[in-house]
Order: C-alpha cells, then structure tokens, then sequence
C-alpha cells in the first residue's frame, strides 16, 4: 500500500478514534434506557441484538475515517471490526430466519448487513487498490454510501416502519426523526473530513463535531430526569469525546499547511 503524503496523518487518526468512540457510546445509552431486563433470549431485549445495532454507527464512522485518510494501521484496525461486526449481524439473521422472527426486526438486521458488506467493500478497495489516490477516492466513495443508508435508515425508515406495523405514526415524530438524521449525516460529513489530507476539510470537520458535541452536551442537561442519571452521564460522555475530535483534528489540519510550505532556505533569490 503506497500512503498519501500527510503530516498530520497521526492526530487525525486519533479525531477518527475519538468520533468512532463517541460513537459506541451509543451501546452503553441503549442498555441504560429504561426498559424491561436484558436477556438472551429471542426478544428485542437480547443483549447481542441491542449491543450490535447500537455499535454500527461507530463501525461505519471509523471505516470511512479509515478510507478517507488510508493510513494502514488504521484501515486493517477498520477491516477486523467491520468484518467481525459483519459476521455478528450474519449470525443474528440466521438465528432471525431460523426462529422466525417479526419481518420488521428482520428487515432491520438484512439492512444492516447489506451497510456492513458495502463499507467492507470500501474499506478494502482503500486498502488493496493500487494507486493511493483511486484507492482513498474509491474507498471514501463506497463508504459514504454504506453510511448514508446506515443514517437514514436507523434515523427514519426503520422508526417509521417500525411505528406503522404497530398502527401509525405517533404525532410529532416525523420532526424529531429528521433531527436525528440530520445529526448523523453531520457526524457521518465530520469523519470523512477529518481523514482527508486538506487543512480546510479537516477544520470543517472539526467544526461539524463541535456542533454535534455542543448539541449533545445540552440535551444531556434534559435527560436526567427523563431518561435516568446513568443514560445522562452516557450522553455527557459522548459529547465530550465528540469534543476532543476538535484539537485533533485543528492540529492535523495545521501540519499539512506546513509540510507543503517550501523551505525558505532552499528557495532560490
């Protein structure tokens, strides 16, 4: 694999890691919701089937973090969890058919696992192409697909689905639903900003993450005594990681500007 000149490619690896992190703190607020126990067994309460779809998001952001910046440490770290993921949700679908399951949960699980194939896919494409700038371009491409349809689908489509199987759609849903999705593709725009080597892209990227950390931060403040202290601490924690993506990612958007900045002393008079 022959990398792209970037000399801030290691803080903004590590704003990726933060906003993947961020990310997975999705699983700990799901299993804090107030809600019936957990369980393993064939209910929407088993613990795996709550644990894998909460984490997806953190998956798809760190491949396409990963294919935007094509540092290979990364993008191999990005294939071993968008693989193992994969295979969790295969195993899940098996378990779904076999059992015979709601078709809305199983439409859910065969949704996810067509958004973990194709941001595999991108993610190898960055890996194995030959070219790097093909490779980060294509790989980027494939990805944001996966993560497009993973945000809009988890945000909207599966709620909606989800509401009229039940009956209908509950007032004033749609709006909060949009909301929703609109923050994802804002955090989804903020990991494949952050990867690519461009000191403009990489703060526009943090600024993207400040928004979504601030935004956070103050719906954290209302969930205390909605949701419980324990979902509320989940969700001050996401947002101060969401925070930490911003000097990181300030600090690799300065060091490409200085490495393209000639030498003085080696330019000619």
């Amino acid at each position: 694999m022959n990398p792209l000149p970037d000399a801030g490619r290691r803080p903004a690896a590590l704003s990726i890691i933060a906003l993947a992190l961020a990310a997975w703190t999705a699983v700990p607020q799901r299993l804090l919701l107030p809600r019936d126990g957990f369980d393993l067994g064939f209910t929407t309460n088993n613990v795996i089937y709550v644990v894998e779809n909460a984490a997806t998001a953190g998956t798809v952001l760190l491949a396409l973090g990963a294919a935007a910046l094509r540092a290979r440490r990364l993008l191999i770290a990005a294939v071993v969890v968008v693989g193992a993921h994969l295979l969790v949700q295969a195993g899940t679908a098996v378990v779904q058919l076999a059992l015979g399951a709601r078709p809305d949960l199983l439409l859910g699980t065969l949704a996810e696992i067509f958004v973990l194939a194709v941001v595999a896919t991108g993610v190898l494409l960055a890996l194995l192409l030959r070219d790097p700038r093909t490779a980060r371009r294509a790989g980027v491409v494939v990805v944001l697909v996966g993560a497009v349809i993973h945000t809009l689908w988890t945000s909207v489509l599966l709620p909606v689905v989800s509401m009229l199987s039940f009956g209908g759609l509950l007032t004033g849903m749609i709006g909060s639903l949009l909301l929703s999705a609109a923050l994802g593709l804002l955090v989804v725009a903020a990991a494949a900003l952050c990867g690519w080597a461009a000191p403009v892209t990489r703060r526009i990227g943090a600024l993207l993450a400040a928004i979504v950390a601030v935004l956070g931060l103050l719906a954290a403040a209302g969930s205390f005594g909605v949701l419980g202290a324990g979902y509320a601490v989940a969700q001050i924690l996401q947002g101060l990681l969401m925070l930490t993506v911003v000097p990181f990612a300030v600090v690799a958007a300065r060091r490409p500007a200085v490495a393209v900045t000639p030498d003085p002393a080696t330019v000619e008079a």
